[in-house]
């Protein structure tokens, strides 16, 4: 029996809405295994409608990347002077040479990272010079934002977005970071710039933004070695007595500060991971875990502690 013209067409139609149902489903799917739907219900159930999120376009990696370019991306991202790299090529993105790019690294390892940015197609040569792929990235922000998330997802196993757009969130800018680990909703605010370069009206629109969300913990990471203690926490002690109450920050260790163990200031000195890591774990005790008075904090082995001298045994 032959198809007439129109059940034909009507057939395909069919065949076409089934495959978007299809397409619909897998990404469903993808969403719950990867822990999205539970990042999107906690965003949901604070009032939050998703406008934007993990802006593709803004970051230096092309997003034709393939999972190993995308993996040795990431990996080059933990090296301090790389970022660093990464900040003088953008600043000369319309034309730059190997000469231009040794203010943080020697000539060797320059080569070594020009060489890398070529075969990702981050860069490209032009004539004499080298010029960014994308013309339009103006700022390291986005990528440092991508790679927060990308840490979120493989080293905490926890979904994230970067560059998060939200329909209510007060005006002032994105959401850099946010996460769901361990049930909590997790927001990084991104600074890439040094202290100097951080503006308190910033600071002001991090507040406004963190009062919309209300995340179960926050963080203030400015990606420097350098102290927090001289600009950054002024600002915003300053700014949150402004919108409250006075306040002041503990220092956790180093450089790493807190405000009732919920809002975190740290920055990259030593390791982002191992940094974020202590501070999730301050978190996780002083207000989530009800750890019992009998154990010792930060994970003492009781086995090898010596028991107070008259006390009984066994």
């Amino acid at each position: 029996m032959a198809f007439t013209g129109g059940s034909a067409i009507d057939l395909e139609e069919r065949l076409r809405r089934i495959e978007e149902a299809l397409l619909e489903i897998r990404r469903q799917l993808e969403a719950l295994i990867s822990g999205e739907a539970d990042l999107m219900q906690a965003l949901v159930s604070r009032g939050m409608e998703l406008h934007r999120k993990d802006p593709q376009e803004e970051i230096l990696l092309p997003s034709d990347a393939s999972p190993d370019q995308r993996d040795l991306f990431y990996q080059h991202l933990k090296r301090y002077s790389f970022r660093l790299f990464l900040r003088d090529v953008i600043a000369k993105g319309r034309g730059f040479a190997l000469d231009d790019l040794l203010r943080y690294c020697s000539r060797e390892v320059a080569e070594k990272y020009l060489s890398l940015l070529l075969d990702l197609g981050i860069a490209k040569g032009e004539g004499e010079a080298f010029v960014l792929s994308n013309p339009q990235i103006r700022s390291f922000g986005p990528t440092l934002e991508w790679f927060i998330a990308e840490m979120f997802r493989r080293e905490l196993a926890s979904p994230a977005y970067y560059g998060v757009k939200l329909h209510t969130a007060p005006p002032g800018g994105d959401y850099d970071v946010i996460s769901l680990w361990g049930g909590n909703l997790i927001y990084v605010e991104v600074k890439s710039s040094p202290p100097r370069g951080v503006e308190r009206e910033e600071i002001r629109s991090f507040l406004l933004r963190l009062g919309a969300l209300l995340p179960d913990c926050a963080f203030l990471f400015n990606d420097t070695h350098l102290r927090m203690k001289d600009k950054i926490i002024p600002f915003l002690e300053e700014e949150i007595s402004h919108l409250s109450a006075p306040v002041t920050f503990t220092r956790l260790t180093g450089e790493l500060f807190h405000l009732e163990h919920r809002l975190y200031v740290i920055n990259s000195k030593k390791r982002i991971l191992e940094n974020f890591l202590l501070c999730l774990r301050d978190f996780l005790l002083h207000t989530v875990l009800r750890t019992p008075s009998f154990l010792p904090m930060g994970g003492k082995d009781l086995k090898t502690s010596q028991p107070p001298s008259g006390s009984s045994r066994s």
